[in-house]
């Protein structure tokens, strides 16, 4: 058979909960529905150590409603991943339980590892890498960094990055002071200190930061080619705009908007550290990846009588 599906894929992240439908075509995929929900699950997770009652609740029903759109899609199975916000939180487990409890989702918390190598997967695609590659997916709680060249994966980690995190961690002024900035970057230097080494010609970016940072500074395509310079002109629009105006001028969302200065800024701050001018922003992530995996181990995906 040349076309199957569709198959579908929910991504529970510490910011947003994103559903991709899609059939495989003679060996590609080819996308049915795309959505997502800003939620910022994760809020609140690096102070408390839990995850917050009322962003469950929000959660639960982003999860029944896109859950829903899937099945009347005729969607072979959902599976549903979560990552850095429930990974880290004590009460992760019991929220995975409420899941399956509420929606007849089987949630699986993955680990910061897999999350990388599900990400490396679906980031790559289209894009041939022949020299060294950084791959990155800056995401709400952790970013999953991923060193690669020509032959393969080299390494891959998952580091607490976060645009979410980042912001209450260092942020306090709307817009973000060049001090506050300054010691967010200094912290994400920090951590980059402490990975293997890795010689990287081209950084390679995906997840809600990075598409946003290219929506900034006018690209909206499916992978996107940018510079140094470009991140800087959208790094200076954050840092002398409030949110407020950020929603009004470029059409995002009130709780992106807050959380999108700290992630540009370690993204930015990325690119400084790797001295890499050559960037590449691609809408392929772990959505993509981690169906192509399951595609690959087609005895894992859920039957369709568990997912009606």
């Amino acid at each position: 058979m040349s076309e199957q599906g569709p198959y579908a894929v929910l991504d529970v992240g510490s910011n947003t909960i994103r559903l991709l439908v899609a059939r495989l075509h003679e060996g590609k995929l080819q996308p049915v529905d795309d959505q997502s929900e800003f939620v910022r699950l994760g809020r609140g997770v690096d102070k408390t150590g839990e995850l917050d009652p009322d962003r469950q609740r929000a959660a639960l029903q982003t999860i029944a409603t896109l859950a829903g759109q899937a099945r009347s899609l005729g969607a072979d199975g959902v599976v549903a991943i979560a990552t850095s916000a429930v990974r880290d939180a004590a009460n992760g487990e019991r929220f995975a339980q409420l899941v399956k409890e509420s929606t007849g989702v089987e949630l699986e918390i993955i680990s910061g590892e897999r999350e990388a190598y599900l990400t490396y997967m679906g980031a790559t695609l289209g894009i041939p890498i022949e020299s060294g590659a950084m791959v990155c997916d800056l995401g709400g709680g952790s970013a999953e960094l991923i060193h690669a060249d020509k032959s393969g994966m080299r390494w891959a980690t998952s580091v607490p990055l976060g645009s979410g995190r980042l912001t209450e961690r260092f942020l306090r002024h709307d817009p973000p002071t060049a001090e506050e900035q300054d010691r967010l970057a200094a912290y994400v230097r920090s951590v980059l200190e402490d990975l293997p080494a890795a010689r990287v010609e081209v950084a390679i970016l995906t997840g809600g930061t990075a598409t946003h940072l290219a929506w900034l500074a006018g690209r909206d395509g499916m992978i996107e080619h940018v510079d140094s310079r470009t991140v800087e002109q959208v790094m200076a629009i954050l840092s002398s705009e409030p949110a407020s105006e950020i929603v009004s001028r470029y059409d995002v969302k009130p709780e992106r908007a807050q959380v999108l200065p700290a992630g540009v800024r370690a993204l930015q701050t990325l690119a400084q550290y790797y001295a890499v001018d050559h960037i590449v922003i691609t809408r392929h992530g772990i959505r993509e990846g981690t169906l192509i995996d399951y595609l690959q181990h087609a005895s894992k995906w859920p039957e369709r009588r568990n997912s009606s």
